[in-house]
């Protein structure tokens, strides 16, 4: 099993992409240990696996993302936004991160989050004199969050490795979304007012309540009600998660016939975008499906849960060394990776504690999240670069990330601590 490994980090380190890597281990291995019957019981198992009705929701979320962030909307949800943050310290900071989590609600992507934020807020904040690590940490946490914050579609992908209700997953999400953000806006105010020079005040034309609240009802009401929409059909049962991302995604649509955004050029891309990040979701999910037979074949699963059972008789200690796992692989391998080989061994080791999946999966999605801010392959940290003048270096990105690092481990412990932040809301339904 050790030499499985070993050959699915070399062939990850030629470039391949992740979900082919696993395919092409696994079938080597297969068609070694089984010869012809078990390349095709693996190509079997991987079609299982892609054909659930669980996955069905990630193309329609993927186009609510997509549709928001094409469309411009974001912008006039951020103006109206900025209408309610008055003279506070790191304003322009905390915008983007009450931005962040409204545009987390409704896109599902990290990449799309810090791209869309990183373009709009980045010119402002530094014309403003604000600092750069401020500036490149702020708008990285606003796009972390979309991995957290419902609807996530990598929550979707862990669900249907882990075999845990999507749903359910979504619905304990929330209240861990809304501490994280709630937790970057209090460092942000807190280091801005111990250190004004990150943050220069400066004059802005204040708006009036009758100001406000029409721009609440015209920008920023109609963006929630789709994201209380979609998570209330849900929760409540009334419908599947895919029945309430398929009416999210119409409802996009119908909010850029209300503000004059739509166009057939507008439905083809967002189509066309969204099913080219499900095709790839879909294969990732395959070459996983590919993985976990040749692990179950060689007995490796078993011998992983003996092990990781062996190390420790608290349940306590042994979710804490795979947490840190989890976090340990961030540093060196992308999300999706982790997961393909991560959840088919801790899975059982989970179910045997008795642990409560939902909660161990929420935990787990945060410990991913910190991989997307830290080096060297975060990829907020690469999307950050990307969309950065010059002057902004990757010192400056990777300094920004490291005190927002604190706020997700502060609140990772939180939960760990405080199980039903987690439970309470899906126990509900």
């Amino acid at each position: 099993m050790t030499l499985i490994f070993v050959a699915l980090l070399a062939i990850m380190f030629t470039g391949l992409p992740i979900a082919f890597t696993f395919m092409l281990v696994s079938t080597v291995v297969m068609f070694a240990m089984q010869g012809e019957f078990g390349v095709r019981q693996l190509v079997l198992g991987m079609y299982d696996q892609v054909a659930q009705f669980s996955l069905t929701p990630i193309p329609f979320f993927m186009i609510m993302g997509e549709v928001f962030y094409q469309s411009g909307l974001v912008s006039r949800t951020l103006d109206s936004l900025s209408k309610f943050v008055k003279k506070v310290p790191g304003r322009l900071a905390i915008i983007t991160l009450l931005g962040g989590g409204v545009f987390a609600a409704l896109s599902g992507s990290v990449v799309a989050n810090t791209a869309m934020f990183g373009s709009l807020m980045l010119p402002e904040m530094m014309k403003r004199g604000y600092s750069k690590k401020l500036i490149a940490g702020s708008i990285m946490a606003s796009g972390a969050l979309a991995m957290v914050i419902p609807p996530s579609a990598l929550a979707v992908l862990l669900g249907s490795i882990a075999g845990i209700s999507v749903g359910k997953i979504l619905i304990g999400a929330i209240i861990p979304g809304i501490l994280l953000m709630v937790f970057y806006i209090l460092y942000t105010m807190i280091v801005c007012t111990m250190k004004p020079e990150y943050a220069p005040s400066f004059d802005f034309e204040e708006s009036s309540l009758k100001e406000k609240l029409i721009g609440a009802l015209k920008d920023i009401v109609p963006l929630i009600f789709i994201f209380l929409m979609v998570m209330g059909i849900i929760f409540t049962g009334i419908g599947t998660p895919t029945e309430a991302a398929a009416l999210g995604a119409l409802g996009s649509y119908i909010l850029t016939i209300f503000y004059k955004k739509f166009s057939w050029k507008l439905v083809y891309k967002t189509l066309v975008d969204s099913l080219r990040v499900t095709a790839m979701i879909l294969i990732i999910i395959a070459g996983s499906a590919g993985f976990s037979q040749i692990l179950a074949m060689t007995g490796a699963s078993r011998d992983a849960v003996i092990a990781i059972m062996a190390m420790s008789s608290s349940k306590t200690i042994i979710i804490a060394i795979m947490l840190v796992i989890i976090v340990a692989l961030g540093f060196f391998m992308e999300q999706t990776a982790i997961m393909m080989i991560t959840l088919p061994i801790m899975m059982p080791v989970v179910l045997n504690l008795g642990v409560d999946t939902i909660w161990f999966a929420v935990l787990y999605l945060i410990c991913l999240q910190i991989g997307q801010l830290t080096p060297p392959v975060g990829l907020a940290l690469f999307t950050m670069k990307g969309v950065s003048p010059p002057e902004v270096t990757m010192g400056d990105i990777y300094n920004g990330a490291i005190p927002f690092l604190y706020m997700d481990i502060l609140v990772l412990v939180l939960l760990a601590v405080i199980p039903p932040l987690i439970t309470w809301l899906p126990n509900l339904q």
